[in-house]
């Protein structure tokens, strides 16, 4: 665990933890578009199971999302090289 104190020394922030995936392009597709109960693409959301307990049952204050976007978010006209959001949720 990985901790920040402001200048009195109390915990200001706290890394609980983190998780990573393969950024395969298709499967951000598979999400957009409805197939991630298809044959072929449900052994892999399945595996994502026990990664989405894990941060339900953390129920943590902030997360920050690295992704790339791969046109899902952004159209082509604006691909940015990197962008922050910020959002209760992200649909």
């Amino acid at each position: 665990m990985v901790t920040a104190a402001s200048r009195n020394g109390r915990v200001s922030a706290k890394i609980v933890g983190g998780v990573a995936t393969s950024h395969v392009p298709a499967i951000g597709a598979a999400i957009d578009q409805g197939k991630t109960t298809d044959d072929y693409w449900a052994p892999l959301f399945k595996g994502f199971e026990k990664s989405q307990k894990w941060v339900k049952d953390l129920n943590p204050d902030v997360a920050i999302v690295v992704y790339n976007d791969h046109a899902t978010a952004f159209s082509l006209e604006l691909i940015p090289t990197f962008a922050l959001g910020c959002a209760e949720e992200f649909p």
